[in-house]
């Protein structure tokens, strides 16, 4: 007979929540919170405004799809990284983060459905600007009397996802990282364009397209990256992506939860 003193813990048995239901309660987040509803709201009217905007300040010659697209997605560009921030930063933010990780202990699972909610709110935006911007050459055309090229490159379609992929990993892993939404925010916001300024440095010119991930990006929608170019964009993604993601993970899943 097994005394008490020697008999086994008892184990708990239960179904692990699958990973796509973790991302459908993330994206839901987002919309039910009022801050990333208006984000979002905010994005769409700047993206519909930009495409009507360049309508009106592009000569006719130059209204095509693709410089129709270029207005537009500065709807999503410095404001989708946000939806990220605020993702990463919801459990804190909501007060949320002892029941989400009581329901599901995975912190590391639970980041990354963040994540990939993130960027899939990511790839719809990016749909909306290149169908707003469709809707806005096929006006351009017919009443403007606009170019109405339709030609699109096969790389700046790739740029455009590829971009977008590297704002949103950036705003959540500054988000996990530093699990303060004003915080990330300004760090988004100020500490690239303090390094594209450190760059007129004569002795750290070689250096700064390493880290300079504004830079990298633009060489990446603009048309095809040498083997260098491609190089820096890895290295700067590396220290505003990868980095942060990871230092996120790590910090979120070693936490104490309040």
């Amino acid at each position: 007979m097994t005394s008490l003193a020697t008999a086994p813990a008892p184990v708990l048995v239960g179904v692990r929540t699958p990973f796509l239901r973790l991302v459908r309660v993330e994206i839901r987040k987002q919309l039910d919170t009022r801050a990333s509803l208006w984000l979002l709201i905010a994005i769409a009217l700047i993206t519909l405004g930009a495409a009507a905007l360049a309508m009106w300040v592009l000569p006719a010659s130059e209204l095509t799809w693709r410089s129709l697209t270029d207005f537009a997605s500065a709807g999503w560009s410095m404001l989708l990284p946000i939806i990220g921030v605020l993702a990463a930063t919801s459990e804190g933010t909501q007060r949320t983060g002892l029941q989400t990780f009581v329901l599901e202990p995975r912190r590391s699972l639970v980041n990354l459905a963040k994540l990939t909610a993130s960027l899939l709110v990511g790839v719809v935006m990016v749909v909306t600007t290149f169908a707003a911007s469709a809707a806005a050459n096929l006006i351009a055309a017919s009443a403007l009397d606009g170019d109405g090229s339709w030609a699109l490159e096969p790389d700046y379609l790739v740029g455009s996802l590829a971009s977008m992929v590297i704002y949103v990993a950036m705003g959540v892993g500054l988000g996990l990282t530093l699990l303060n939404t004003p915080l990330a925010i300004v760090t988004f916001v100020v500490l690239p364009t303090v390094f594209g300024a450190i760059a007129l440095v004569p002795w750290l010119a070689d250096l700064i397209p390493w880290i300079d991930i504004v830079g990298a990006m633009t060489t990446l929608v603009g048309g095809a990256p040498s083997g260098e170019e491609w190089a820096q964009l890895a290295t700067a993604s590396a220290v505003w992506c990868v980095v942060p993601l990871a230092i996120g993970f790590w910090r979120t899943a070693r936490r104490d939860v309040n």
